[in-house]
């Protein structure tokens, strides 16, 4: 008798999600009063901006009949106030106010999940077993520096896993198949000291115009991207991943570049990275997530990646058959 394996699918095949900082709103998106429903992680969640200005992501379901509060929920001060019947959850998840009644029941509370809003946009910290944040956000300091533009803005859902998204960006040779180069780019990945932070270099000797592409990967839901095209002649790109589930990941990409090339290549880029993600979601639609894939010596660059975003999972399943 023949034993014939199970066949893949998108469900079993595709890991949970590595913990780390993702981006669920710009801050100039959120407005001081303002309620929204998220989604992320395959939970619902609301965030809210509350009268002095901070920013807050919660369990969505109220605790009471299960109401949303994402959806007709209101800000009253520091605190939201559910649709349903009233009661009123404070910053740190707790009820303070029933309208109804004196007492508070002692399981009358949503879970805060830890935000930090930076670089313009708001961040919560995802980790399986609620631990506090293990680090900390980079700065992005063109943000504030004269000599490079306004951010351009962009951001598109894509049908695919956060970590296949992250590996796109060391793989380089799928730059030659799916983007049309002209040939794979010579590129190395270093991983600092620390263990975490991940470099890419990459560089196209055969362009018109020679380029230096330096990836720095903070953790599967953040990078930073640095191209040098010559003197002032730069640009830099980070992008920040909501994951809404196991297949689907909301991108939002931040642009800049030096002024001196402003009205030659910002708004070029911008559809270049729109265009590339075009190429991109063929592959990423109808693709398995690989648990476990056969590299060959060529893919030197995909197995250190494979390698360096175990340390962001946290069940041993995961880890053990992350690559």
């Amino acid at each position: 008798m023949t034993i014939v394996e199970a066949c893949e699918s998108k469900t079993n095949t595709t890991p949970d999600f590595p913990m780390g900082w993702y981006s669920v709103e710009r801050s100039h998106q959120l407005a001081i009063g303002e309620v929204k429903a998220v989604q992320a992680f395959d939970r619902e969640l609301v965030l809210y901006r509350t009268r002095s200005g901070r920013a807050v992501l919660q369990d969505a379901f109220c605790p009471h009949l299960g109401a949303h509060l994402g959806h007709e929920g209101r800000v009253v001060a520091e605190t939201i106030r559910c649709p349903f019947h009233g009661w009123q959850f404070g910053v740190e998840g707790n009820c303070e106010h029933i309208p109804y009644c004196d007492e508070i029941p002692e399981r009358a509370r949503v879970r805060t999940w830890h935000t930090e809003e930076k670089n313009g946009e708001v961040y919560v910290w995802f980790h399986p077993e609620n631990t506090a944040p293990q680090w900390g956000l980079p700065d992005l300091v063109e943000l504030d520096d004269a000599d490079w533009t306004s951010p351009r803005y962009t951001e598109h859902l894509v049908p695919a896993h956060v970590q296949d998204i992250c590996e796109n960006s060391c793989d380089p040779v799928h730059f030659q198949f799916v983007h049309g180069q002209m040939e794979i780019p010579e590129s190395s990945v270093t991983i600092d000291d620390d263990g975490r932070t991940m470099h890419l270099h990459s560089e196209a000797r055969t362009a018109d115009y020679p380029s230096h592409l330096h990836a720095i990967t903070y953790s599967p839901g953040f990078a930073l991207v640095r191209n040098s095209y010559g003197p002032n002649a730069e640009m830099v790109m980070y992008n920040s991943a909501q994951p809404i589930d196991r297949h689907t990941t909301l991108m939002r990409w931040t642009l800049m570049v030096r002024r001196e090339i402003e009205d030659l290549a910002g708004d070029d880029v911008m559809k270049g990275i729109i265009s590339g993600l075009g190429d991109d979601y063929p592959i990423w639609a109808n693709k398995v997530h690989r648990r476990r894939p056969v590299f060959c010596k060529g893919d030197d660059t995909l197995v250190t990646f494979r390698k360096w975003v175990r340390q962001f999972y946290i069940t041993s399943e995961d880890k053990r058959e992350i690559a």
